[in-house]
């Protein structure tokens, strides 16, 4: 995960099982050994090398996505083929299937 100086985001984010420094261009405070924060972030940035419990969480959270994942991949496409030509940034989407063969921007 790569941001510039000026970017927000809202929420956690997290990387596994790679370690904390492959969260480049945020502004850390390091001072926990659980999780990092940022001025950037309004939550925590995590990572497989920070003190338990996060591992496990992690370990959790990354099982959840590839069952997600394996469950999506057998939906039907309900809203349509590469929107936006996969540039997503400032598009709202309703909810639905889509489908798309080329990168994805947001």
């Amino acid at each position: 995960i790569s941001t510039v100086p000026s970017s927000s985001i809202t929420g956690n984010i997290s990387v596994s099982p790679a370690p904390g420094t492959y969260m480049t261009g945020f502004n850390f405070d390091k001072s926990s050994p659980e999780f990092w924060t940022s001025s950037q972030i309004t939550g925590f940035a995590l990572s497989a090398t920070h003190s338990s419990p996060v591992p496990a969480i992690l370990t959790t959270a990354v099982s959840d996505m590839e069952t997600a994942y394996a469950d999506a991949s057998q939906r039907t496409n309900t809203e349509g083929y590469n929107i936006g030509a996969g540039n997503l940034g400032g598009l709202t989407l309703t909810t639905g299937v889509y489908t798309f063969n080329t990168d994805i921007n947001i």
